[in-house]
């Protein structure tokens, strides 16, 4: 097996496959011997049908080298322990709905459903929105305020409430379970000088601050370096809340500040619900939809991650307008899982999106599946 061997690329490779080794069944299929010189020659090998399976590989990038921005969904933050946008609706009917203990309830939801009544909420204002919403046939909280805006103030206590819970470090640093920020982080590897060359934005739809936070905590121990370092690092990579967060990470943004940990109090919950933002509500947050926008005319490639492709979300971004980079060099791409062949094709055709190229098997692949094999973070697509 091929360990640790540097090529003139910069990767480091990992590979165990007859036809990279120069085996005898490499051989017999004519293949040379030597080392594939690059992913891209990796993905063309493969789809060109000479492998059936992944090939087990690991790469060590210096750093994102072409102007790359993720665009990230609910789906993004769903291996970290955040629900869907539907299954965040079933637990803001949980915690309106006066019943006792259910199992498959999380306990916090149960603890803090009095904290509606303590902020001034009736109990004929809580029974109303439950109702309402139970009964909307929307498949997200946000998408029911956006048509109930006399429900707005509840709707973004009651999430905050719930989404505050699972703010947890623990499900961001698992050793037991791989994960796409991890992934991610590796990919952004070079010497901790360098780290701000990475060509790497991030534009959000979720309101958890889950992802800074893994980067910011990472680059401390992974670099030992003292976290006012860290932040400056971090701040070369944009990461832009587009309908709010749960609050200011400390460190990173002092207003309305929170610190990341599932702490559920009146306090943390007012700070939280204050920097939500419901579409209906305009955002309040055009200055950063517009820097939004121009990191997207600017990158060469754009990937959606656990991304519901919204139309007014994709309105919002402009995503018409940026189809085409220099010389038609811009690359839009996503993961898919969930949705069927027709939604796939309607969203690529309506938006320019290549969610599901008919060589790639990407139906299936959730975030970090989706990463590692269309190459985004290697610059192919």
């Amino acid at each position: 097996m091929l360990e640790g061997r540097v090529n003139p690329t910069g990767y480091e490779h990992h590979m165990e496959h007859p036809l990279i080794l120069g085996s005898a069944t490499g051989r017999a299929n004519n293949q040379s011997s030597r080392p594939l010189e690059n992913f891209a020659s990796l993905r063309r090998l493969r789809f060109r049908g000479f492998c059936s399976k992944t090939i087990p590989l690991r790469m060590e990038l210096k750093m994102i080298g072409r102007k790359t921005t993720l665009i990230l969904g609910a789906g993004a933050s769903a291996p970290f322990g955040f629900p869907t946008g539907n299954q965040l609706l079933g637990s803001v009917i949980k915690l309106l709905t006066p019943t006792p203990i259910e199992k498959g309830v999380p306990y916090f939801v149960l603890e803090h459903a009095n904290l509606l009544g303590l902020l001034g909420f009736s109990q004929t204002k809580i029974s109303e929105f439950r109702k309402a919403l139970q009964r909307s046939g929307r498949t997200s909280v946000d998408a029911f305020l956006e048509y109930r805006p006399e429900f707005i103030d509840i709707g973004k206590i009651a999430m905050a409430i719930i989404l505050i819970g699972y703010e947890d470090e623990q499900h961001l640093f698992s050793p037991d379970k791989d994960s796409w920020y991890e992934y991610l982080f590796n990919q952004l590897n070079t010497r901790f000088d360098d780290f701000d060359k990475n060509q790497l934005s991030i534009l959000t739809f979720n309101y958890d601050r889950s992802l800074e936070h893994f980067l910011l905590t990472a680059l401390s121990n992974s670099y030992n370096k003292p976290v006012n370092e860290c932040v400056k690092k971090l701040k070369s990579i944009p990461i832009i809340h587009l309908h709010g967060d749960l609050g200011g990470l400390p460190h990173l943004d002092d207003t309305m500040a929170r610190f990341y940990e599932p702490k559920v109090t009146m306090d943390t919950v007012k700070v939280a619900s204050g920097r939500i933002k419901i579409i209906h509500e305009g955002t309040g947050r055009e200055q950063q939809l517009e820097e939004a926008r121009v990191i997207l005319q600017e990158s060469e490639i754009i990937c959606f991650l656990g991304f519901g492709f919204h139309p007014l979300n994709l309105e919002r971004l402009g995503m018409k307008n940026c189809r085409l980079g220099p010389l038609g060099s811009k690359q839009i791409c996503g993961s898919s899982l969930g949705l069927t062949n027709v939604e796939v094709a309607y969203i690529s055709g309506q938006h320019g999106i290549n969610l599901r190229p008919h060589r790639y098997e990407y139906k299936n692949f959730d975030v970090l599946q989706f990463l590692r094999e269309s190459g985004v973070l290697y610059g192919y697509t």
